[in-house]
């Protein structure tokens, strides 16, 4: 079977350039001699998912699970007959696979489907690429720390600890400036670019410093005390990412919150002005300033003041994640930065609690469009139904008197 490893390294290198145009051609070409080779099929599908726009998801997510499940059908027959097989699927990763079908359920927030397929993935880690694994108990935590699985968040952290020591060894742990911690220190800041502990099938895309990983690794922590409710424990971690970093938009958010929680609320708005720039992580970032503003408001029992923020929010949210006026869809990216149920559900709550049944209730109603399966948002919901109807039996009261 011919085979011509340039041509690959060259669709990779157009591909990661944001040249998808030229990728494309680059591995149709592949694929007219490599026709069923599970690899090739996966590059070609995710190439073309970003040609499309990201507009196509459930598409992508069809054709990953179609090849997850024929290369792993295959590797058993594999491993069953010791030859079997192996010819079918050459070298593809049936983890790599599951991982972008996880990415993808992520951003369709599907966070039940993509949680059950990484930890399938963290079950059986060890043979997983190193820097696949890296990358997938990252995007567990996210989805642990969503469905508030705080117990089996700290088990993703400890193993992160454990198995990239190298990487997450602070230096400040050097007492004295012995000789034994300046070698260490020495080792981590000359790692090399394909990782320390065990051979990674593929190079990091961008180059991740120590740095950049104990200051990811102390946010998460600090996220995990903040929902456990351990101020003390949030406030060394956030300290210590915003110490390595000042201009942490994410660790002053962090910061901001536990301070809501102390009941500082004046330094928590304080903070929160402070960090009100635009993020690269997050686009939506200005309606995340907003809610966060309401949410201290809420905190301070300021209802109608939370609600004007609530509403600055979504007016915030509407202007990056608003559809397309000729109908087309949105790209997944947007999507996935959208929080307006979230935003609704904050809004429908103040509205409820300043007395406006009915406004409450159509707020609740378009957050239901994706928290339908949370108790609370039905809840909520019915509590504002009750609300309205006392409203217009006051209403008609007041009109027979």
């Amino acid at each position: 079977m011919p085979d011509d490893p340039s041509e690959a390294a060259a669709a990779a290198a157009a591909y990661t350039e944001g040249d998808h145009a030229t990728a494309h051609s680059l591995l149709q070409g592949i694929l007219s001699s490599r026709d069923q080779d599970p690899k090739v099929l996966h590059n070609v599908a995710i190439t073309d998912y970003a040609m499309g726009g990201c507009k196509e998801p459930r598409k992508l997510l069809a054709v990953l699970e179609r090849l997850r499940a024929r290369v792993e059908e295959a590797r058993e027959k594999a491993d069953a007959s010791d030859s079997i097989g192996s010819d079918l699927v050459g070298d593809a990763d049936p983890s790599l696979l599951a991982y972008n079908s996880a990415v993808v359920l992520y951003q369709l927030k599907q966070y039940g489907k993509a949680r059950a397929v990484l930890d399938d993935m963290f079950a059986q880690i060890e043979p997983v690429d190193e820097f696949l694994a890296f990358r997938s108990c990252f995007l567990l935590l996210d989805l642990q720390l969503l469905q508030r699985q705080l117990e089996k968040a700290a088990e993703v952290l400890a193993y992160l600890e454990r198995s990239y020591a190298m990487l997450t060894k602070s230096d400040g742990g050097r007492e004295n400036g012995s000789a034994e911690s300046r070698d260490s220190a020495d080792g981590a800041s000359s790692l090399p670019s394909d990782w320390p502990n065990k051979r990674s099938a593929r190079r990091p895309p961008t180059d991740i410093s120590p740095e950049e990983v104990r200051s990811a690794l102390n946010l998460y922590k600090a996220k995990l005390a903040l929902l456990a409710r351990s101020s003390k424990s949030s406030k060394r971690e956030i300290k210590t990412t915003l110490n390595a970093c000042a201009q942490d938009t994410t660790g002053l958010f962090l910061k901001a919150n536990n301070e809501s929680l102390r009941q500082n609320y004046r330094k928590a708005m304080k903070l929160l002005s402070n960090c009100n720039q635009r993020s690269e992580r997050d686009p939506n970032f200005a309606a995340l300033y907003y809610n966060n503003m309401g949410c201290i408001h809420h905190s301070m029992r300021r209802h109608t003041a939370a609600a004007f923020y609530f509403g600055r929010a979504l007016r915030e949210n509407a202007s990056l994640c608003a559809p397309a006026a000729n109908g087309e869809a949105v790209p997944l990216t947007h999507f996935s930065c959208d929080r307006r149920s979230e935003l609704e559900y904050n809004r429908g709550l103040q509205l409820l609690l300043a007395g406006k049944g009915e406004a409450a209730f159509a707020c609740f109603h378009a957050a239901l469009k994706l928290l339908h399966r949370q108790p609370r948002a039905w809840l909520r919901a019915g509590e504002a139904c009750i609300a309205a109807h006392l409203e217009r039996e006051q209403a008609v009261r007041a009109g027979r008197a």
